[in-house]
């Protein structure tokens, strides 16, 4: 059994806070709104383990497997054997980060016919769950416990594995020990980081040892190497970069959030970018970089995604989305029951996702997922071929184009709070192309981002009224690798419009 400690309910409103902020700090930080204690108002509740047959099921359309959707002419892969663990929230719908009590642990089995499950009978603050290599045990954290757990994949074995926050789960390949890479001696940043990791071998959960400490990383966004020798971080947020676990070395490798590492042979990282659509992979051998878009699949059309994930698949991963509700300039705070477990699959190149499965069905938000494909269900793709044709960063077409353009619709700036914990952000309007002054433009109507929001500070000027004429120098977006990590509010109607940068507003004057 496990205990759960009930928080005094004002705490509660921390679910609407914005992201990455820690609920068992003594004070409950609301990004400037408010503030509560979080002491315990109710004695400690027993928690028992769900039985192995008796969990509580959600209801779900009769069709529990998911089947993979293919984007436009792109191929689809056969339905693998997915195993799928998540949070679910049955309290506002709104806490994407685990900070209140009113989560479920939630699992699914696509080929066992029960569909989602609860896997254990009452709610916490579950967070980060994480399925093991072999598939047979689910890791979770606690966060109001400050304490992670595993149970076994048929809802028996519950245990404690230690204090601090679960990182990730990793097997040796040369002995098939699993260990779990905890994050202990949390720091108050927003978002928390850890100065330092510890793993514990989940057999036998007393064997452990640190394996990193030469610098803080967050929590949310650390991916262990197939051969154990790197990691993905946030080392912390925002900077993107790789730790080398053998040297208490790490490298940078741009900004941004939710790193990843990819469980196949080649070394393949990521960082999700500001706009929350897009991750960067990196080869981190040769430098080569691309983007991906990982929120064009059918039902996320283009809204925001959050929570992406690495399976242990290399070509698989998993997000949760579309963000549609809630205020504009963050929709990833507004949550909503539209929000579901999604696993994506890549093409053979890695260039782009060629189809997406919708894991859940239900009337509640769904959060934090990992995923699991069992071995020999999902072909590996084969190895990408060095020199081959792919669209990297480098490649992109970065001529600019001097038109004139009106705004469309009169928008109102998004303030630095409604951004944070970012402290630099763009606003991306809709603008009729009125005259092409220098360059190619073929299209009417287009987005273009410029500056609002400079170290936290409103930008003087920043507006754009309907109807005024501008004349700007314009680059598209996605070449501008310095724009990766930045908060990008989309305030358009069409999602799909090409995206450009307005140059001009690179100089900002708070």
């Amino acid at each position: 059994m496990i205990r759960v400690p009930r928080p005094n309910l004002p705490c509660e409103a921390a679910t609407s806070a914005g992201p990455m902020i820690r609920s068992t700090l003594l004070t409950c930080l609301f990004l400037a709104l408010t503030s509560c204690a979080t002491g315990i108002g109710e004695p400690d509740e027993e928690v028992p383990a769900a039985e192995p047959g008796g969990a509580r099921a959600v209801s779900v359309p009769a069709n529990t497997e998911p089947v993979p959707t293919p984007i436009g002419d792109r191929a689809a892969p056969a339905n693998p054997h997915l195993r799928v663990v998540w949070t679910r929230d049955v309290g506002d719908g709104t806490d994407f980060f685990s900070l209140g009590d009113r989560l479920l642990l939630m699992a699914h089995d696509s080929r066992d016919g029960r569909g989602e499950r609860v896997v254990l009978n009452e709610t916490a603050s579950y967070a980060k769950p994480l399925i093991a290599p072999d598939g047979e045990s689910i890791v979770f954290s606690i966060r109001r416990q400050n304490a992670v757990y595993a149970i076994d994949w048929d809802g028996t074995g519950l245990r404690r594995i230690a204090d601090g926050f679960g990182l990730d789960v990793w097997a040796d390949p040369a002995d098939g020990r699993q260990w779990v890479y905890v994050g202990v001696d949390e720091a108050p940043t927003d978002p928390p980081s850890y100065p330092a990791v510890r793993r514990h071998w989940l057999a036998d959960p007393t064997v452990s040892e640190i394996v990193w400490d030469a610098q803080p990383v967050s929590g949310d966004s650390f991916q262990v190497s197939a051969d154990g020798g790197n990691a993905s971080a946030l080392l912390p947020w925002p900077t993107a970069g790789v730790a080398d676990l053998n040297t208490g070395t790490w490298r940078k490798l741009g900004e941004g959030c939710w790193t990843a590492f990819s469980p196949g042979e080649e070394p393949l990282f990521w960082y999700f970018d500001g706009a929350h659509r897009n991750v960067t992979i990196v080869n981190i051998e040769t430098e080569e970089r691309w983007q991906v878009s990982v929120s064009d699949g059918p039902a996320f059309g283009g809204f925001e995604v959050y929570h992406p994930r690495w399976t242990n698949h290399p070509r698989a991963l998993v997000v949760t989305g579309p963000y549609t509700v809630g205020d504009r300039a963050n929709k990833i705070r507004g949550g909503g029951r539209q929000v579901e477990v999604h696993v994506g699959f890549f093409d053979e190149t890695f260039t782009t996702i060629s189809s997406w499965s919708r894991v859940t069905h239900n009337d509640h938000p769904d959060f934090y997922p990992d995923a699991w494909i069992a071995p020999g269900t999902l072909p590996e793709r084969p190895e990408r071929v060095a020199g081959a044709a792919v669209d990297t960063v480098s490649d992109r077409d970065e001529s600019g184009v001097v038109a004139e353009v009106r705004p469309r619709y009169d928008v109102t700036l998004p303030t630095p709070t409604s951004i944070a914990p970012y402290r630099e952000g763009l606003l991306a309007l809709e603008y009729d192309v009125v005259n092409v002054v220098d360059g190619q433009l073929d299209v009417p109507v287009i987005a273009v981002a410029h500056w609002v929001i400079h170290d936290g500070r409103t930008i003087v000027g920043a507006e754009r009224p309907a109807g005024r004429a501008l004349r700007l120098e314009l680059f598209p977006y996605e070449a501008r690798r310095e724009l990766e990590g930045k908060r990008l509010v989309m305030e358009t109607t069409d999602l799909t419009l090409p995206l450009f940068y307005d140059v001009a507003s690179s100089n900002p004057v708070p």
